[in-house]
């Protein structure tokens, strides 16, 4: 039985969304900052990293420390006894633990940051920089806030250079697959791969009345 195909024309109409839905943008360019910056500037951008992390773990430690006096310490061990405890928390305190877990979670990925570990060995995290020494939990901690300013610049270049190649890449795959589906050939092709597909269809075999399928 064959499935109801779009006409010729609503299949060429259709490749702009086709290409659009196929993957996320930034799917289509390589993320590592060494294809849209310079080798000096992929290695200042390390060296920052590192140095920076470094310098800004005692600072944040102090202050996740500053933030466990102000509340009732420790909190409980079981998750139901800690969302009772964080519950009774003043609203103060309620905003202390919430930016204690932030800068925990970035002491963490600092810390990795700080022993070498780039962008490379983490890249889950590292897009929305959440957790490294540029999210707004971590930079005011910072000591030196110039070479902050210079890590940030680089991190804009490299983010504004990999979404321009992103975008480049998406048109010119757009363009691609409007001449592809207008084209005959590309035509022959989907009429083929249709005809593979209804040629598979496996229809289940209907059983008499009464019977039921072994299980």
């Amino acid at each position: 039985m064959s499935r109801g195909w779009p006409s010729r024309v609503e299949w060429a109409a259709a490749a702009e969304h086709a290409v659009r839905t196929a993957c996320y943008p930034m799917e289509r360019v390589p993320e590592g900052a060494e294809h849209y910056l310079t080798s000096d500037e992929v290695g200042e951008m390390d060296r920052l990293y590192v140095e920076l992390s470094k310098a800004v773990r005692a600072p944040l430690t102090a202050e996740i420390k500053r933030l466990q006096g102000v509340l009732p310490w420790p909190p409980p061990a079981k998750p139901i006894d800690r969302s009772r405890w964080y519950d009774a928390l003043t609203p103060a305190c309620q905003a202390a633990w919430q930016k204690l877990q932030e800068l925990r979670n970035a002491r963490l990925e600092i810390g990795r940051r700080a022993n070498g570990h780039t962008h490379k060995l983490i890249t889950w995290l590292r897009s929305p920089l959440d957790y490294s020494v540029l999210s707004p939990a971590a930079a005011p901690f910072v000591p030196d806030q110039e070479a902050l300013g210079r890590l940030a610049d680089l991190e804009a270049k490299y983010a504004r250079l990999r979404q321009q190649a992103a975008d480049d890449a998406l048109a010119a795959a757009i363009q691609r697959e409007i001449a592809k589906r207008n084209s005959d050939e590309g035509w022959a092709k989907e009429l083929e791969h249709r005809a593979r597909i209804d040629g598979n269809h496996v229809t289940a075999p209907s059983l008499p009345q009464g019977d039921t399928p072994n299980v």
